[in-house]
């Protein structure tokens, strides 16, 4: 017994959450489902990258290894276990990453995580793993990872992230809680990225509308001139396809960010398609660009752009699943066949 009377212990605080407001209410179900035991040990964390995905991991992690975590709906920050958390020297905390210098999550990877994961809890009782990208496993990757989600040892959480659900095998579907992320309030997300600009722009505006999942994707491509980088590889794409670029000479350009100019691909053929079918440029996103889209759209009919966007989504997929294959040759190939389709159209005209 305490030397104090009760009422003269300081009451356990919570420390301010770092959760993103538009997640709160996905948080407070996990949390929910936690309190009541009915929580499953592998949960699988959906949600476009710019969401705050991450947080949502790193929050719920700290938030059940807390010691206080039965009295609060944060962590408190002050205990041990919060302490060794933020440290990043938690005992029972495994963040499985892809290593530097590296495209894939080995299996040699995996192993050790499965093994830490069946030691004896250091603190709470509690062992919790995060994976931060589950489209960086491979495929020994996924086979070693399949037991723990089969055989889970008492009081151990998994937590996978991924962007979109089929880059998630079915064997691991099947064996986790979806929890899906996602922005309802547009307007309440606008008011915020307002605010954090210092008001509304034309460049957000844009953001926005090409991001509408991921604010905090909408906020970089506003603040650190993608929306202009955007607009330029665009007109090169559509110079590209009237002849008057080299595919070589434009790989060679956009190479190092290969993997924007995917993301800008995409948003482009989103809009091609738009402008093609319903014959009305008020309707696309990319306002600024509309002369260069209505000059591939002159030029690649309905098909051929259907043809182009499966190498775009090819690519992307690529890319995001951090494939060893030779990037560079993959994307002069795309390039090449971009000229390529608009050569066989002006043929056939």
């Amino acid at each position: 017994m305490s030397l104090f009377g009760d009422d003269e212990l300081p009451p356990v605080t919570a420390r301010e959450s770092q959760l993103d407001f538009w997640n709160q209410v996905a948080f407070e179900r996990v949390q929910a489902q936690f309190k009541s035991g009915s929580m499953h040990h592998a949960l699988l964390l959906l949600g476009p990258g710019g969401i705050g995905r991450e947080t949502f991991a790193q929050e719920l992690a700290q938030w059940v290894l807390c010691q206080n975590h039965s009295q609060l709906d944060s962590a408190c920050g002050s205990c041990k276990s919060c302490q060794l958390f933020v440290a990043e020297t938690h005992p029972d905390y495994h963040l499985l990453a892809v290593e530097d210098e590296k495209t894939q999550i080995s299996v040699n990877q995996v192993r050790v995580l499965i093994e830490s994961m069946q030691e004896s809890a250091h603190q709470s009782g509690w062992k919790l793993a995060n994976i931060s990208d589950v489209a960086a496993l491979n495929q020994n990757s996924y086979n070693a990872l399949l037991k723990t989600l089969e055989e889970p040892q008492p009081q151990t959480l998994l937590i996978l992230q991924a962007e979109q659900l089929q880059q998630v095998p079915a064997t691991i579907r099947s064996r986790s809680q979806l929890v899906a992320l996602s922005v309802n309030e547009q307007a309440t997300i606008e008011a915020w990225l307002a605010e954090r600009k210092g008001g509304m722009t034309e460049e957000l505006k844009l953001a926005l509308s090409l991001f509408p999942q991921a604010p905090y994707k909408a906020e970089d491509f506003a603040n650190n001139g993608d929306a202009v980088k955007c607009g330029d590889f665009i007109l090169d794409i559509s110079c590209l396809m009237q002849g008057n670029e080299s595919p070589l000479a434009l790989a060679e350009k956009w190479l190092p960010d290969i993997e924007d100019c995917c993301l800008w691909m995409l948003l482009m053929m989103r809009d091609l398609l738009l402008l093609q079918q319903a014959n009305d440029k008020s309707c696309i996103s990319l306002q600024g660009q509309t002369e260069a889209l209505t000059n591939i759209v002159n030029i690649l009919n309905n098909q051929r752009l259907m043809q182009l966007n499966e190498k775009i989504v090819e690519l992307r997929s690529l890319l995001i699943k951090k494939s060893p294959v030779n990037l560079s040759s993959s994307w002069q190939a795309l390039l090449i066949y971009c000229s390529q389709l608009a050569q066989k159209t002006a043929k056939s005209a």
